[in-house]
């Protein structure tokens, strides 16, 4: 008899997490950072990670 299995990960909850805590970390630098343009950098690499964030739960998820 062969019985069929499924396969669950949890990569979506991993991959998000990180992404999520990585965009933390760049929205806090727009806090600290010395320039105009250093703080725009911040929240852009904020706003990309959070966006990759959504699309890695929904991809893996």
């Amino acid at each position: 008899m062969t019985t069929g299995s499924t396969q669950e990960t949890d990569m979506s909850v991993g991959v998000g997490l990180a992404l999520g805590l990585l965009a933390v970390a760049a929205a806090a630098y727009t806090l600290v950072a010395p320039g105009q343009f250093q703080t725009a950098l911040g929240f852009a690499g904020a706003v990309t990670l959070s966006a990759l964030c959504v699309a890695a739960i929904h991809a893996w998820g």
